[in-house]
């Protein structure tokens, strides 16, 4: 092993020592959220069931520590100066998002798990989250190559569902995909397939989309589209023959879902084209939590998109 390696393993070490108190649930594939409020206390979430506070708490020496450790493994730095940090946690790749004080009244962090089973869509059905006629409605947009986007809030489920599709792409298909992401959330059973991962500001959404065109895809897929510049990027792929797309968003609803692009498209270019959209955008699925129902999240909205309305509002089919 060389000095840099030496070096490496040193650091990841002393991360793991200092975040000790919830390895356990880091190594617990039952847990999909770990977070640390300003109290110190350190709550979790469980695939299907509510958030809950647990008897683990950190300090807040204890928390920044472990932060500047995490932020030090990519580079980076965690400070007054740098209150906010976005990072992967070396060993498990789960996604972390910080602050530290002056914006919050002391150190807190969300750490979101990649999803460790793929469900497929008969899943869906057997847990009563999606219908039989839904589930036949998601098959038969695959095989048109229908572009399709997942929609809904932080934590609703998008990626989970989003594995199901790909997992049902790679039942019905050869076809070669380009999948772009920033943390490893999507997996993928297709044999033909390249998986970026966006690392900002050394390499961007934008760019990761614009290189699918070059990298011969028939598919390309966005785990989340967030901003203007690889939002255009991505609608201007869908239609200019590499159909059968998949990309998730975040919003209130299938109409939102539609909004939401308009409104990333807008921060690039004085208008969305509504119609461009209607005709690009296929299929809508959003999902809620919804702690009544026994998976803990529901479809809340399954829609086909026709076109747009005289007035310009959208004209959706609903399939329930």
């Amino acid at each position: 092993m060389n000095g840099r390696n030496e070096s490496e393993a040193r650091r990841l070490e002393a991360l793991r020592l200092q975040m000790r108190a919830i390895v356990p649930f880091l190594d617990d594939q039952s847990i999909i959220e770990i977070a640390l409020n300003a109290d110190g206390k350190i709550w979790v979430e469980r695939m299907g069931a509510r958030m809950v506070c647990t008897e683990v708490s950190m300090t807040k020496d204890e928390a920044m520590v472990m932060l500047g450790l995490a932020a030090d493994a990519i580079g980076t730095e965690i400070s007054a100066a740098k209150p906010s940090l976005a990072a992967l946690i070396p060993g498990w790749n789960t996604r972390l998002q910080a602050m530290v004080p002056p914006v919050v009244e002391a150190p807190i962090f969300t750490i979101r798990k990649p999803p460790t089973k793929v469900f497929t869509l008969d899943d869906y059905v057997a847990r009563r989250i999606l219908s039989d006629r839904q589930a036949d409605q998601v098959r038969r947009a695959v095989g048109d190559r229908a572009n399709i986007l997942v929609g809904g809030a932080a934590g609703s489920g998008k990626s989970t569902f989003t594995n199901a599709i790909l997992a049902e792409i790679a039942h019905q298909t050869d076809d070669r995909l380009y999948i772009v992401e920033d943390m490893r959330e999507l997996q993928c059973a297709a044999r033909n397939k390249l998986q970026i991962f966006v690392q900002e500001p050394v390499y961007g959404w934008q760019r990761a989309i614009v290189d699918a065109l070059r990298s011969r895809p028939d598919r390309i897929i966005v785990g989340e589209v967030r901003g203007g510049a690889a939002a255009l990027e991505l609608v201007k792929a869908w239609n200019t023959g590499h159909p059968g797309g998949l990309c998730t968003v975040h919003a209130n609803d299938t109409r939102g879902m539609l909004d939401r692009i308009c409104q990333l498209l807008e921060e690039v270019i004085p208008t969305a084209p509504r119609a461009f959209i209607a005709q690009v955008i296929n299929v809508c699925v959003h999902l809620t939590k919804d702690a009544s129902h026994p998976a803990g999240r529901r479809i809340s909205g399954f829609d086909r998109v026709v076109g747009l309305k005289t007035d310009g509002s959208w004209f959706l089919e609903s399939v329930v």
